[in-house]
């Protein structure tokens, strides 16, 4: 009597659970695994707030939301794809390898004590539970694509150079600028003039002959540059604001332009050295070369794979029931 309450209750228990399920919306199935309403939901929240994070220009994060939007079912259909291979395979995640990949995370970000990494984690918006249940993920995958994909031996120098040859423009530097700046903030309204002819004068003393415009960077900007004499480095035409853009790229080598005034500040610019777009040299760029075509190939053998695992799938993916914000 007691084993048929108990067959009973877990009968119960899971019809009530599959009825949820549906109450809630099914918005993939792919076997007999699904992806409800609420996980595809969050899923796409947590990658928007990621290009959020990750993206200041305003027209870029909002294509990439959107790509984000348009890719997502696909993507998820790739993961379960991938876990029910896993299954097939016989491909296990042990605890002791997802420690050990916590511990080369905490390496890898230089966190030295649990406090740090949990603190971590609340930044990132992620549980303890969520970053395991990822890690584990990512694990399982990284083990069925050791698997089933063919390995990708290095390519040769000779293999490089062809490609070299073939792309170089690919890898053309844009015209730069090895640029110094001196910085004075705009501030309250009350003080802007003063400000203004300050500005002024930190130009005129710049122009000055003698003048060491990295001390005067040094004692005078009111920049984070200035612990470096007001040293930008290299600075590629298109990733200044439009008015210093313009003034650097028309100014010759070793002029001083300035103050130029902008939204919150004006600036004071010494031009030590202006660069050609080249295509820089072989060895320069023999590594990058190497990563991008062992990249393309991986793309391609990955985006092959799926479609196998596509074909023998049943997949159901109920578009009424994708969250439309």
């Amino acid at each position: 009597m007691k084993k048929t309450v108990l067959a009973l209750s877990l009968v119960l228990a899971a019809t009530t659970a599959f009825a949820a399920q549906l109450l809630e919306g099914i918005v993939i199935r792919v076997g007999d695994r699904i992806v409800t309403r609420t996980q595809y939901d969050k899923r796409l929240r947590e990658r928007l707030a990621e290009i959020d994070q990750g993206t200041t220009d305003p027209s870029k994060a909002a294509a990439a939301k959107e790509e984000a939007r348009s890719g997502l079912v696909n993507e998820l259909i790739s993961e379960l794809l991938i876990r029910d291979r896993a299954d097939r395979l016989g491909i296990v995640i042990t605890d002791a390898e997802v420690k050990d990949a916590i511990n080369r995370l905490k390496q890898q970000y230089n966190i030295t004590n649990d406090q740090q990494f949990e603190e971590s984690l609340k930044s990132s918006g992620l549980t303890r539970a969520e970053m395991e249940a990822r890690l584990r993920e990512t694990l399982m995958t990284n083990k069925v694509f050791a698997r089933e994909l063919r390995n990708r031996a290095d390519l040769g120098d000779p293999e490089l150079r062809e490609r070299y040859n073939r792309e170089k423009d690919r890898y053309r530097l844009p015209e730069r600028a090895h640029l110094r700046e001196i910085v004075i903030l705009k501030p309250e309204l009350a003080k802007m003039d003063e400000a203004r002819t300050r500005a002024n004068e930190v130009a005129e003393a710049a122009r000055k002959a003698g003048t060491d415009f990295g001390n005067l960077a040094t004692t005078m900007s009111e920049s984070g540059s200035k612990e470096k004499g007001g040293d930008l480095g290299e600075i590629a035409k298109g990733d200044l604001v439009s008015e210093l853009d313009k003034a650097v790229f028309n100014a010759a080598p070793g002029s001083i332009i300035g103050p130029i005034e902008t939204k919150s500040a004006w600036f004071i610019m010494k031009v030590e050295q202006r660069l050609p777009s080249e295509v820089p040299a072989f060895e320069s760029v023999k590594e990058k070369l190497r990563h991008d075509a062992d990249e393309e190939t991986f793309q391609r053998d990955y985006k092959a794979y799926i479609e196998s695992l596509r074909k023998d799938a049943f997949i159901e993916i109920h578009e009424e029931m994708i969250p439309k914000a």
